[in-house]
């Protein structure tokens, strides 16, 4: 072994992460790596995404694990498990030291909170759908003399089928007859599928009609559907949504109630059922297991030295000028915050703030609308705002230039919920609305559900009513419900019996 310590660096891509069906305790295992100085020894990562013993479900796991080889019995290890950012920052390392016996796993059982995962967090640990991971091992001792990178990727399949459904003789259905039908993709895999309605009539969920999308493989699992009604005229009714791909434990979505009764759909049969034919469309989204693994590269750097020396010729290596370059958001923030060339201004009661046509143009429909429009914001270059404070309308400016919030807090975030929702700027509205969901309470509950109500937000709604349903005595004994009685007593009695209705 060479003098000074050695490193190797194994990171590992996964492509369509979201799509990984294993279940609690079950294991996801990285291609297999080793080098010079690790005497034989083998690696590989293991991920349970999520959980590998029940107290860890809604976590993930994540370990280093030693394989079954030809080294020595025992070999201690100082490593490093981290994640990393699109942009290749580390997150959340944590620095651990073992003994590892052959076949034996190191790493944390509660590695990252699953659970509650907010969008923002998502789009952190998981661009663009990829997870990656990476692990640095250090071998000897005192400075680093070399490094050594090794890159791998697995790529999760994925696979999508949409069809159309036509149930002859609707209304002639008796209870729980099922009505089937069998569909095939044409991809090399050929996915094969059976998708059957019903409906019950149970006393607790009588004429709750029932679809039923079961793939044919054991490796196949569904992870996203959404259905349709088609009325006569071709036009596309959204009654049915499921979405697992982040859920903690997996759980099953093959059976999904539409949002439409039976009776709902009789009352309405010259719209909804042409010739008694109920006709639904329907898009699904499978996983269909890992279809790609390999090393893909091994990289044997300089010494580590060299790769920072700087001499009279070379002040700074192409890693510290692109390390301190600015990005393209970089350059816009710092152009609105100089001012330069602004050729309009957005003025609340108190305060005029410069900006860009062409920025506010961009991000949001109705500035855009107010501009390019004979409008009066057009004729004057002035947009007048005057339901926001200062503060919101910098937040909202800071957001439009950079895509990015400093800081938030619950009041913050509710007063850009509402700039959001009127200037149809979709991205802030959703950071804004994952937060409050995320920090919803006991005290809040009320605030938010009238929130909803205001902006016709059924993601807001639903948050806040299973919010309720699980704090029902806490929540209806708060004062701010007591002056939501007083407020607004029509949405307080649809919201209770909504959660009643749902209990039944």
């Amino acid at each position: 072994m060479n003098d000074g310590m050695v490193e190797y660096t194994f990171t590992w891509f996964i492509e369509n992460y979201s799509y990984c069906s294993l279940k609690n305790g079950e294991n996801f295992w990285s291609p297999d790596f080793n080098a010079d100085d690790l005497e034989g020894t083998v690696w590989c990562l293991r991920l349970c995404p999520r959980g590998l013993r029940d107290e860890d479900k809604g976590y993930l796991s994540l370990y280093l694990c030693r394989r079954d080889d030809d080294g020595p019995e025992n070999f201690p290890l100082k490593y490093e498990l981290s994640f990393l950012s699109a942009d290749g920052a580390t997150l959340r390392p944590q620095q651990l030291e073992n003994t590892f016996k052959k076949g034996i796993s190191y790493g944390n059982h509660q590695f990252l909170k699953m659970n509650g995962i907010s969008l923002l967090e998502k789009s952190v640990y998981f661009p663009g759908d990829n997870l990656r991971l990476r692990c640095k091992i250090w071998i000897g001792g005192g400075n680093i003399h070399s490094v050594t990178e090794i890159s791998a990727r697995t790529r999760i399949g994925m696979e999508q089928i949409s069809f159309r459904y036509v149930v002859e003789g609707f209304s002639a259905l008796e209870p729980n007859q099922k009505k089937i039908t069998r569909i095939r993709s044409s991809s090399k895999k050929g996915l094969a599928l059976s998708c059957t309605l019903y409906f019950t009539d149970g006393p607790c969920c009588q004429g709750k009609i029932m679809v039923e999308i079961m793939p044919s493989g054991t490796d196949q699992v569904l992870y996203k559907c959404k259905l349709f009604l088609l009325d006569g005229s071709g036009k596309q009714i959204e009654c049915g949504e499921a979405n697992n791909r982040f859920d903690a434990s997996r759980k099953d979505i093959q059976i999904l109630p539409l949002s439409l009764l039976r009776q709902e759909i009789l009352n309405r049969k010259r719209e909804y059922l042409p010739d008694d034919k109920l006709s639904l469309s329907c898009e699904c989204i499978f996983s269909t297991g890992v279809e790609y693994e390999k090393i893909e590269k091994t990289q044997y750097e300089k010494p580590f030295v060299a790769l920072y020396q700087k001499n009279d010729n070379d002040q700074n290596s192409d890693t510290e000028k692109l390390s301190n370059s600015y990005s393209a958001l970089d350059d816009f923030k710092e152009m609105y915050n100089n001012e330069f060339l602004t050729d309009m201004a957005i003025k609340t009661k108190t305060k005029s703030f410069p900006a860009h046509k062409i920025v506010l143009c961009a991000r949001s429909p109705v500035f855009k609308a107010m501009m390019i429009n004979d409008m009066k914001e057009k004729n004057s270059n002035i947009i007048q705002i005057d339901d926001l404070e200062d503060d919101i309308v910098q937040n909202l400016l800071l957001f439009l230039y950079s895509d990015n919030l400093e800081t938030l807090q619950w009041e913050s975030a509710n007063k850009l919920y509402y700039a959001a929702d009127k200037y149809a700027i979709e991205k802030l509205k959703v950071i804004c609305s994952s937060f409050l969901i995320d920090n919803l309470s006991i005290s809040t509950a009320s605030e938010l559900l009238l929130l909803g109500d205001t902006h016709n937000d059924s993601r807001l709604m639903k948050a806040v009513e299973d919010f309720i349903s699980k704090h029902e005595r806490q929540v209806y004994g708060s004062d701010e419900w007591k002056n939501l009685i007083e407020t607004n007593p029509e949405l307080v009695s649809k919201t209770m019996l909504l959660i009643h209705e749902r209990k039944i």
